[in-house]
């Protein structure tokens, strides 16, 4: 049976729908819980590894770590720039970039950034240990929060992966007011919880 909708008033032209090629929507996968975890460094590394900082000229390296236990396997931990930006701890120089080469495991001495690079290229699929931690931040306001126990408890015992931000507010994209709940309160934005690296593990 073939129902006639041209008597529907109001109805706009719509786009072409192609169900053979369709974008699904990702099952939903939890971020990983704050905590210790064995990852992965990338299965290769290429010229767009390596960019500069803009703030301080230090060369800076993405080396995306992908979780391989003791949960959450395959998840990677996007956006993981170190920088070889020297500071002093405890009197020596240290780096972003040299915690996570001593997390592979590398022990050299590393004379300019051209050897820092060739090290970094050397981790390839190289296995170490990180601690990974939840933070959000919003641009547009400067809200930030660090901490996977600051962000809003699920009632059992774990936390929620989203924070209000107290000064954003969903907008109409049509009208652009601000969108209202049922009890006439201004619904705040929500900003997703991104997992980061909050510490290479040196290894042993």
């Amino acid at each position: 049976m073939s129902f006639d909708i041209s008597t529907l008033g109001g109805l706009k032209p719509t786009e072409p729908l192609d169900l053979e090629n369709y974008a699904d929507q990702r099952e939903y996968v939890p971020i990983p819980k704050k905590g210790r975890y064995t990852v992965q460094s990338p299965e290769n590394f290429s010229q767009e590894t390596f960019s500069v900082s803009k703030s301080s000229g230090a060369l800076v390296a993405q080396v995306d770590p992908k979780i391989v236990g003791p949960t959450n396997e395959g998840f990677v931990v996007r956006f993981t720039k170190p920088s070889a930006k020297i500071y002093k701890r405890n009197g020596v120089n240290v780096s972003q970039l040299g915690d996570y080469l001593r997390a592979c495991g590398l022990k050299t001495k590393l004379t300019n950034s051209q050897e820092q690079a060739d090290a970094i290229e050397s981790t390839t699929n190289l296995t170490y240990q990180a601690d990974l931690d939840w933070k959000a931040y919003n641009k547009k306001t400067g809200f930030s929060v660090e901490g996977m126990e600051k962000f809003p408890s699920d009632g059992n015992g774990g936390y929620l992966p989203w924070i209000e931000d107290p000064n954003d507010y969903e907008v109409d994209e049509a009208t652009g007011a601000i969108i209202m709940d049922a009890q006439g309160e201004p619904v705040r934005k929500r900003l997703r919880a991104n997992v980061f690296v909050a510490r290479f593990v040196p290894a042993t």
